[in-house]
């Protein structure tokens, strides 16, 4: 299931925007998405900051810079993430700080979209995104394996 590198990163960024939904609807036991949240969180930092992030910053204007963005942007979203773990989904501060991680997920969701990954889809050609998919998809596809998850 190869895919250029931009559609998988978008393909895990709607997962990610349905599970940060079913999270604040509360419609459901929170713990397990929390935990599938954080598992899928790692997994696609890990695959980006290992496969993506390096050709970014070799791109030039700016990319250096948006690796390091991404990266922080992404380590951030684990330390809300972790937080939240760390308290119970029915106590009092769990809404207002899901809130905060969500609002964190999403601004980087929507940065990387209009900026990042259109800089990357014009630089590079379909032949080296591709490639960068597969090991995109290798790094990512493992991180889920040991949480657990199969895709």
């Amino acid at each position: 299931m190869a895919s250029d590198a931009v559609t998988l990163i978008m393909n895990d960024h709607r997962i990610m925007d349905q599970l940060l939904e079913r999270l604040r609807s509360g419609d459901e036991d929170r713990q397990p998405v929390l935990d599938e949240c954080a598992a899928r969180l790692t997994a696609h930092s890990h695959a980006e900051e290992q496969k993506v992030y390096p050709v970014l910053a070799e791109l030039g204007a700016g990319g250096l810079e948006e690796a390091h963005r991404g990266a922080d942007e992404h380590h951030e979203a684990e330390r809300l993430l972790h937080d939240l773990q760390r308290i119970s989904p029915r106590g009092p501060g769990f809404d207002d700080r899901l809130e905060v991680f969500i609002a964190t997920v999403r601004h980087h969701i929507e940065h990387e979209e209009t900026v990042v990954l259109p800089a990357l889809r014009e630089a590079l050609g379909d032949e080296r995104l591709a490639e960068m998919g597969a090991a995109f998809e290798e790094v990512r596809v493992a991180e889920l394996a040991v949480a657990g998850i199969r895709v």
